[in-house]
């Protein structure tokens, strides 16, 4: 408990230097005076309120208050400044609530009203670690219900008023600095806030909160129809590109981009046509989080007995759910990564693995109809605005531009890729027919893992099994970081906070040259109920530049699904999931180096087509001799890498069925241009799926499933953009094969230069700009083709 004697000190040392730095100026007092009692009242509360979280919140309020209104010199901001770091030496020692000091932006008074009034709900909240010098990380993930409730008003509530501050700026008077400045803090600060909201959905062990936040997100997604909608904020934008000041090229950027975003939004619409194309954006919005939503939920699982997993390693059934049908022992396999992949690739029993397909493909039923009417409104919106499909208005702002483009693109692959893949599949189908006295004579889509699977064991020795002893998950964490701390000139220290599960780690990156800050990930990698089910990172708050000249910092977060220590093991990855890990982790430093003056061009907002190219490029070091060397260490015997004829056997298997799998590629970004360039958006996306799935994979759907409805992509932000995986793998190809494979593939001055021209800029430039930048000249295919293996 602090005393009053110490806190009336404080308040007349703050009230005498305020008063001596002022006497100076008669005209400076004068304004002193007419705003003293605003000040007054946070300096009562500061003293009197209960808490120290109140106390800091009415300070940040005070300075908030004394910078509008008194037009505060440089040093006075630094005296207040001071007396803040000042406030703990006169109250007791505790811990202050990001999510309290946060509060004020939710809740900022119209000035001149005072400062004191601040909402009860914030006076008692859960506290977390203070911040850091850098500005701290300002996720909070433990909250209640109703504050994330709460939280999710007060977001739109604030962002609402920004937005009719902007559209009541006179036409006359708006510039870049009073309508886009606004519109470009609002929405980065929106950005991070609504990160508090939305991830949960996605890693929180609590039903409540995630249904909460699930709800949430739909709210806010409406919210941000009717923000895109607003034709007073689109015509105050138009009032500032119409002046045609002269900006520098990031904000050139960022108008122009604002000003396309809402004439592709339908601004251009009359009124009515505006109010229908709300509603349907809404419903689609909504349509597209209860697809996802079902999939995270699902449940779907099979049951074996142990015969019928024969081939299955003993730590397969370590701690493995377990359950008595008719008297009979059965284990537990759900639909997850860790469980699926394993057992399509290793169970003997081919009904096994013919059970595990169909049951997989037999999920979320109800997401056929999510979908087909998803595709119908999408296609509905296009021609609203002009579009004679919703491919055409998506791929507009893309690299590739439009689908006159992309379709000679993938059909230009599968044409080169199509001969080779019909004899990788001829080889699988002899392998079969070996194996099976009574075979079909054709490789079903349960058979493709199990017969590749054996192919690279019985023709270049590669065990995916013994491969895993060599690569325990710590060990590979930290020298994989390790190496991106070499190659991008970083270093990265694992540090304690506030995290959603006790299975995450945080760490901060900084510059290994200067020590200076840039950035703070997550790293959440084992499987859990109703966790998100595949490998994706989450931006959760963008790096950009405030108003006030101070950076904010990005923070991200890497979401998988590696399989879980046993009793008798630590987790082990295969070789294909070090390689997923270490794309995941091109992601994240995408998102952590990124330095742009916008939140709206940091990190991965580069166009669609191009965000995975520096990710897919940096999977090559995990086939490089040296670096597969350094990652390993075998979990029982540290000392001991992967051996030099394995690493030489797997390098040699590296496009074992390549052209199969690019095919496969090319089936899903074939599938998703015509379900969203048919007539209507009318398509029965089942009958659609198993047409092309043998005609450009080779390999025949399962009768009966409908696997589209769990082709999240195209529900979450890929709809018209999964062709970009191989148009971004294209140029990925290109710059290892010409800059990194040449200079050296840890070499730390071609890691700082794609550092600089590739990651830095995030997108505030055209990909191709950077890559150009990058490579020296225009980029090609030549590389692509080397790199499988299909050409000289």
């Amino acid at each position: 408990m602090h005393t009053g004697g110490s806190g009336i000190s404080f308040t007349w040392r703050f009230l005498s230097f305020f008063i001596i730095c002022y006497t100076s100026s008669s005209y400076v007092l004068f304004e002193l005076l007419s705003s003293f009692h605003h000040l007054a009242r946070s300096l009562l509360q500061i003293h009197f309120a209960p808490n120290r979280e109140v106390r800091v919140l009415a300070l940040q309020m005070m300075l908030r208050t004394a910078r509008q209104h008194l037009r505060l010199t440089k040093s006075f901001q630094a005296s207040i400044r001071s007396i803040a770091t000042a406030v703990p030496t006169y109250r007791p020692a505790g811990t202050i609530s990001t999510r309290t000091i946060n509060s004020i932006h939710f809740y900022q008074p119209t000035l001149p009203r005072s400062p004191a009034f601040i909402p009860s709900r914030y006076l008692g909240t859960t506290p977390m670690a203070p911040k850091a010098p850098h500005g701290g990380n300002p996720l909070h993930f433990k909250w209640t219900a109703d504050e994330l409730t709460a939280h999710t008003d007060a977001l739109i509530s604030r962002a609402r008023a920004v937005y009719d501050k902007v559209a009541a700026v006179p036409h006359d008077e708006a510039t870049f600095a009073n309508v886009m400045g606004p519109l470009a803090e609002m929405e980065a600060w929106m950005d991070t806030k609504s990160s508090n909201v939305t991830f949960l959905q996605y890693v929180s062990t609590d039903k409540a909160l995630r249904d909460v936040s699930m709800e949430a997100n739909k709210k806010l997604d409406e919210f941000g129809i009717e923000a895109s909608m607003r034709e007073d904020v689109y015509k105050a934008v138009q009032a500032v590109s119409a002046k045609k000041e002269k900006l520098d090229d990031e904000s050139a950027r960022l108008l122009e981009h604002a000003e396309r975003d809402f004439r592709r939004n339908g601004l251009a619409l009359p009124k009515e046509k505006r109010d229908k194309l709300a509603k349907l954006k809404q419903r689609l919005a909504n349509i597209c989080t209860d697809f996802s939503n079902n999939l995270n939920a699902d449940k779907s699982e099979c049951l074996f007995t142990k015969e019928e997993l024969e081939g299955l390693p003993e730590d397969f059934f370590e701690g493995r759910e377990e359950r008595e049908v008719d008297g009979v022992k059965k284990y537990v396999v759900t639909m997850k990564y860790p469980d699926l992949i394993p057992a399509l690739r290793l169970a003997k029993v081919e009904a096994t693995r013919k059970a595990l397909d169909i049951t997989n493909g037999s999920r979320c039923k109800e997401n056929v109809a999510l979908l087909e009417e998803a595709l119908q409104l999408r296609d509905q919106i296009a021609r609203m605005m002009g579009y004679p499909t919703h491919s055409a208005y998506r791929l507009e702002t893309r690299m590739a531009k439009n689908v006159e483009t992309v379709e000679p693109f993938l059909r230009s692959l599968r044409e080169k890729l199509a001969p080779y893949g019909k004899k990788e599949l001829e080889a699988l189908i002899r392998l079969k027919g070996q194996d099976q006295a009574n075979s079909d004579g054709k490789i079903n889509a349960w058979d493709f893992g199990y017969y590749t699977r054996k192919q690279l064991e019985e023709e270049y020795a590669v065990n995916d099994e013994k491969i895993k002893e060599y690569f325990p998950l710590q060990v590979v964490t930290e020298r994989m970081l390790a190496l991106y701390e070499k190659v991008l000139g970083l270093k990265i220290k694992q540090v304690s906070g506030e995290t959603w599960h006790e299975d995450v780690t945080c760490y901060e990156v900084t510059d290994d040259k200067d020590g200076s800050f840039v950035g703070t990930f997550y790293l959440d990698l084992h499987p859990r109920d109703a966790k998100y089910t595949h490998a994706a990172v989450f931006p959760l708050v963008p790096g950009y530049l405030k108003s006030d000249g101070e950076r904010d910092y990005p923070v991200c977060a890497m979401v998988a699904n590696f399989s879980k220590p046993t009793p008798t093991k630590p987790s082990l990855l295969k070789h294909n999931e070090v390689v997923t890990f270490f794309h995941e982790l091109g992601h994240v430093f995408h998102g952590i180096c990124s330095q742009t003056k916008y939140a709206a061009f940091h990190g991965t907002r580069v166009e669609r087509d191009f965000v995975e190219a520096p990710s897919q490029m940096l999977e090559n070091w995990c086939w490089e001799p040296e670096v597969l060397k350094n990652l390993s260490s075998h979990y029982q015997r540290p000392d001991e890498p992967l051996p030099a004829a394995l690493i030489q056997s797997m390098v040699k298997a590296r496009n074992v069925n390549a052209a199969l799998m690019n095919l496969r590629q090319l089936f899903f970004g074939t599938f998703d241009l015509k379900i969203h360039t048919a007539p209507e958006g009318k398509v029965d996306t089942t009958a659609l799926w198993n047409e092309l799935r043998e005609s450009v994979t080779l390999v025949p759907g399962t009768p009966g499933t409908f696997p589209a409805a769990t082709f999240g992509h195209i529900m979450g932000g890929y709809d018209s953009s999964y062709y970009g995986y191989l148009w971004s793998e294209v140029y990925s190809a290109d710059m290892f094969m010409n800059r990194f494979a040449k200079e050296g593939v840890e070499n730390p001055n071609t890691g700082r230069s794609y550092r600089e021209e590739i990651l830095v800029p995030g997108g505030s430039k055209d990909g191709a700009d950077m890559l150009k930048r990058f490579l020296g000249r225009e980029p090609d295919d030549a590389a692509f083709m080397k790199l499988l293996g299909l050409a000289q």
